[in-house]
């Protein structure tokens, strides 16, 4: 029998009303065309068997009103997310309806962070009912572990688990990746979601391009890029995280009157506001393990504190060239995390050829050697809009001013929004063959290997 497999995450499903919803017209176009390729005639569709599995974040609870100040979950709440989701999305799920009603096609959800509410037992019957199917359908699998393996030398998980701000699922899962609890009723947030909905939220509502910029910019330079562009959304921040601390104190204490207006000054405070915070979920957090170990901490560490020096000084020139300064690329540390984090797996099980994420929402693949073969690690990056980091000749007053106050009608920043996923081809002799991939064209479009 033949089989192939897609694998793709992070498409941010949200209410429909906001800029954080990644899941817009062309992402459902793009959808649409990829799965009808799957169900007909054509070098996707002849395989007798194809599963779609999709890798964590696929709703977006994390940006979907309610929220509550204790950094929880709980069944009615998630319900209430849902049905805007829902109601926003109909498209989506009639084409989900359609997939699984092909013969040999079926579905796989892999939780992750922005859709941890997948757990909730309530929260599959409501997706079962949109997609149009019975509860007990086995053409739809939500996957009840962190991690999938739909065949012997495939590993899939969503990603988050080496991600220090996202780590944590307590009372989920096991450090084994297996499940404490099938139906649990309350579920607390990782300290990220946490921080998103008490402190961040306003921040990436007004300044949406950091969470789409392409390569990803860390918190860091974010915060720096603020100091410049808006003093105050710094100070509120900084005040609100303060807030979450477990013996919370006034923010920005050392800061002079007047000095939150010049930006190395408020960046300097605001980051000793944000090591604080780091120190205290680092003590609460006893269960981190760093990806990679200490050799790894002590290089990040390294370079976070070159990076600190380089923004300072960089907050010291005039704004253009400032900006354009903190907009160079640079290694994105939480990428690094996930990347070494599946690396792992991939060196402590020699049966592994593949190892496949997404969370970061950079497309990648790594080789890596082991003595029996190669393995390589996978990442499917996202579907949500993906906006090009200004080159330092791109820079100019125009695009600050622009990045004070984005209108995303007249978006100067270059479109590299990709509908990325991994395709991976049962061979006849069991082993596996996966390719990373981009649907182009819309519903009527065809897809094209990246590597």
């Amino acid at each position: 029998m033949s089989r192939i497999t897609f694998i793709l995450s992070d498409l941010h499903l949200a209410d429909g009303h906001t800029i954080l919803d990644g899941f817009g017209d062309v992402q459902q176009a793009a959808f649409e065309g990829l799965l009808a390729a799957a169900c007909t005639a054509g070098p996707l569709g002849l395989a007798d068997d194809v599963e779609l599995i999709i890798n964590g974040d696929c709703f977006d609870f994390l940006a979907t009103s309610p929220f509550t100040p204790e950094g929880i979950s709980d069944v009615p709440m998630a319900q209430a997310k849902l049905r805007k989701i829902i109601d926003a999305h109909g498209p989506f799920f009639a084409t989900l309806h359609r997939f699984i009603t092909t013969p040999g096609r079926h579905i796989t959800f892999i939780t992750g962070n922005h859709d941890i509410e997948l757990c909730f037992e309530e929260i599959r019957v409501q997706i079962y009912a949109a997609i149009g199917i019975p509860f007990d359908d086995q053409r739809v699998f939500f996957c009840p572990t962190r991690f999938y393996r739909p065949m012997p030398d495939v590993y899939i998980e969503h990603g988050n688990y080496y991600d220090f701000w996202n780590h944590a699922m307590a009372g989920l899962w096991d450090e084994q990746g297996n499940s404490f609890n099938l139906r649990p009723e309350m579920i607390t947030l990782p300290v990220g979601s946490h921080y998103f909905q008490h402190a961040a939220y306003p921040i990436s509502l007004q300044y949406a391009y950091f969470d789409h910029v392409e390569p990803s910019m860390n918190s860091m330079r974010q915060i720096a890029l603020l100091c410049l562009l808006d003093p105050k959304i710094v100070m509120e921040t900084a005040r609100l995280t303060i807030q979450m601390l477990s013996e919370p104190h006034p923010a920005l204490m050392d800061l002079a009157p007047g000095d939150e207006y010049v930006p190395v000054k408020l960046f300097e405070q605001a980051m000793i506001t944000f090591f604080h915070f780091h120190q205290d979920m680092m003590a609460r957090k006893k269960d981190w393990v760093e990806p990679g170990g200490s050799e790894a901490r002590e290089r990040t560490q390294a370079q976070t504190m070159m990076e600190h020096l380089m923004l300072r000084e960089a907050l010291t020139l005039h704004e253009v060239e400032a900006v354009a300064t903190i907009c160079t690329p640079a290694t994105y540390i939480m990428g690094e995390d996930v990347a070494r984090g599946m690396h792992a797996i991939l060196t402590h099980d020699s049966s592994l050829r593949y190892a496949i994420a997404g969370h970061t929402h950079m497309v990648r693949i790594n080789p890596v050697s082991i003595s029996s073969g190669t393995q390589s690690y996978l990442n499917t990056g996202s579907w949500t809009a993906r906006m090009a980091l200004p080159a330092p000749g791109e820079v100019n007053k125009e695009l600050v001013e622009w990045l004070k106050e984005p209108d995303y009608a007249h978006n100067p920043l270059r479109d590299v929004t990709q509908f990325s996923f991994a395709l991976v081809n049962s061979t006849p002799g069991g082993s596996s063959s996966a390719s990373l991939c981009a649907w182009e064209g819309g519903s009527k479009g065809s897809y094209r290997v990246l590597a």
